[in-house]
């Protein structure tokens, strides 16, 4: 408990403090040019690769900076890569341990080799618009926020927030209290559902700069966030279809 609260309290400092540095270099930036915060630049990748590089050209020793910063995405690339890949592939070999398991550093080496092929086209001509696609829709809040839906549900209430103090308490010694049930059950569900409407009522089909991607873009972008999502309730469906009794159950 005590490591999960350290972790917390300095993932929060983190953040207001990266928030610090960039609003302030923002600023400086706009008071530089005369103008708003907003006009400078947009958030995501122009941020890291326009601003912060021309922030750095500025500092004393410059070309050291420069290569401290461009380091440290480069460690946050793979940190990020290590996790996606991971949850990846251990989903898989859990799922069909007796194949895989025996063979898990050949199917690790080979999920690596085909997302590297996939990844080229985003680092070609014209990848930043591709990049730009797959980050608006893939990791949209859309899709992110209708998995976390469901596995609140799924685990508060199909496995019931009891059973899951229960664990709790099994590998902890100490059982959540009710301020915790409370929100796992109720709070957490109702939040996640309005933000969920919130983001489909303000959406608003996909621009990069002055470019405005053509309708066809935006459906292959609705095509890339619906394969996440679609794959719960077709899953549920199937089940309560297959096996007897399920819904009472």
């Amino acid at each position: 408990m005590r490591d999960a609260i350290i972790t917390c309290i300095v993932n929060t400092l983190t953040s207001v403090l990266a928030g610090v540095v960039t609003f302030s270099i923002l600023g400086h930036l706009a008071h530089e040019q005369n103008t708003t915060v907003e006009s400078v630049v947009n958030s995501g990748p122009g941020l890291v690769f326009l601003t912060y590089p021309e922030v750095t050209a500025k500092l004393p020793a410059a070309p050291f900076w420069a290569a401290i910063f461009f380091i440290m995405l480069l460690i946050l690339g793979i940190d990020s890569a290590f996790c996606l890949v991971e949850s990846f592939i251990t989903g898989f070999v859990d799922n069909w341990s007796s194949y895989l398991r025996p063979h898990r550093v050949t199917f690790t080496t080979t999920v690596c080799l085909v997302m590297f092929v996939l990844g080229i086209p985003m680092v070609m001509q014209g990848g930043m618009y591709l990049f730009q696609l797959m980050d608006y829709y893939s990791a949209s809040g859309m899709s992110l926020l209708w998995v976390c839906f469901f596995q609140t549900v799924a685990i508060s209430w199909l496995f019931g927030v009891d059973k899951l103090s229960d664990c709790i308490e099994q590998m902890m010694g100490k059982r959540p209290n009710v301020y915790w049930r409370v929100c796992w059950k109720y709070f957490a569900p109702v939040i996640i559902v309005i933000i969920f409407v919130g983001h489909v009522i303000e959406y608003e089909t996909l621009s990069y700069g002055n470019y405005k991607y053509p309708l066809w873009a935006n459906i292959v972008g609705m095509c890339i966030s619906f394969s996440s999502m679609i794959w719960i309730p077709l899953y549920a469906l199937y089940y309560v279809l297959t096996e007897p009794n399920s819904i009472i159950q």
